[in-house]
This record gives structure tokens, sequence and C-alpha cells, in this order.
């Protein structure tokens, strides 16, 4: 599903979205959904003519955003960012907490290699925004007017709303980075669970 010419929702992961970005060099890919679909996630980007994947973003280290990355690293032999303060999680160095710590022991995910740790400010043209709250490092991304908001937000029948408090870890920092968003110029946001919003302006309900 296009949401403009150079950003596409992958419908093979619908439930937990990844996004493709269309680039003069090929395809970021932000965030790659939950394990067992990166066969799925590959063949549909062939099939739209997207290109190879040249580096995959990932907005934070919960197990249904980080759960291909490794399969398509390997396929693309592409590189795998994700923010300083969340990359423990992913290697293992630290525990995910909560109930986020029996889906790591139920949902096994094999670990990109050479894992790096996303610049400050820019990467490709995509602007990095940390948006802590969802995680400690959690991070949404700015491309061609198209906010990538990862868990920060979620979205139901076209209403954005704050994601659930027990999948949280600090829901009055992850509500001041969302309210946090409005200084940057948008017109959709596209949240990882919940379909894309047209919208220039984050009201939470």
């Amino acid at each position: 599903m296009f949401i403009t010419d150079n950003v596409y929702a992958v419908e093979a992961s619908k439930g937990a979205y990844a996004y493709a970005l269309r680039q003069g060099e090929g395809v970021t890919l932000i965030d790659t959904s939950t394990v067992g679909r990166g066969e799925s996630i590959e063949a549909e980007l062939r099939a739209r003519g997207l290109g190879e994947v040249k580096r995959i973003l990932l907005t934070h280290h919960d197990v249904d955003h980080i759960g291909n990355a490794a399969l398509l690293q390997q396929k693309y032999r592409c590189e795998v960012y994700i923010s300083a303060t969340d990359m423990p999680y992913v290697q293992g160095v630290k525990k995910r907490e909560g109930i986020k710590r029996l889906f790591s022991s139920l949902f096994k995910v094999a670990l990109p290699e050479h894992l790096q740790a996303l610049p400050q400010d820019d990467i490709a043209g995509i602007q990095i925004i940390p948006s802590p709250g969802h995680t400690p490092g959690h991070t949404c991304f700015l491309f061609e007017k198209v906010l990538f908001a990862g868990d920060l937000l979620n979205s139901r029948n076209g209403v954005l709303h704050r994601f659930y408090p027990l999948m949280t870890w600090d829901m009055p920092q992850a509500l001041a980075s969302a309210h946090a968003m409005n200084s940057l110029d948008f017109a959709w946001v596209c949240p990882v669970h919940g379909e894309p919003v047209k919208t220039s302006r984050i009201e939470i309900v």
C-alpha cells in the first residue's frame, strides 16, 4: 500500500507494519515486523519493484519490530541501525522489563550482525527523532513529511491513540515525546500498529 509515491506500507506485515522508503540508492526499511514474515516482506518488495534494501532502521527493541532484521540483513547484506540506548536489549545485554521479558522468552528472534547505533540527527536524508517513553531508546523517523511513529502511538479507525500502558516503559515520557512531534512538519503519521493516518498534528485520544 503506497502512502505517498516514495513510502510503502508492506502489506505482508500488516498488524505490525514495516515501511519501505524508496530512495535513489535503494530502499530504507523501517522496522521488520514479527518473526516469520521476512520471506513475504522480501517477495512483496520485489513484486512492487522497490529495489534492494540498503539499510534497516529500527524504532526500538521489541520483538515485533526486530523480528526479521537478521534474515533481511542476510538477504540484502544491508546495515541495521537502532538507538544506542535500545541496542543492549536487542543484543541480550539488558533484559526487557515486565511482560516484554515473557515475550522475549516465548518468541525467539535471531539477532542481526554488526548492529549499529543510529547517528544523532540524520541518515540518508531521513530525520532521526529520539522519542523515549515506549522504550528508553524509542526513535521516530521523518521522511518527506511522513512521520514513522513506531509504538509511540497506534491508530484505530483513523484516530491516533497513546500506546497500551502495560506495554509502555514510561507513559508520561511517551506522552511528552508524542506531543513534541507537533514541532515537526508532517502530513502523515505511520504507526506500526494500526493504519497510517493523514494528519499534520497529533491529538492523542
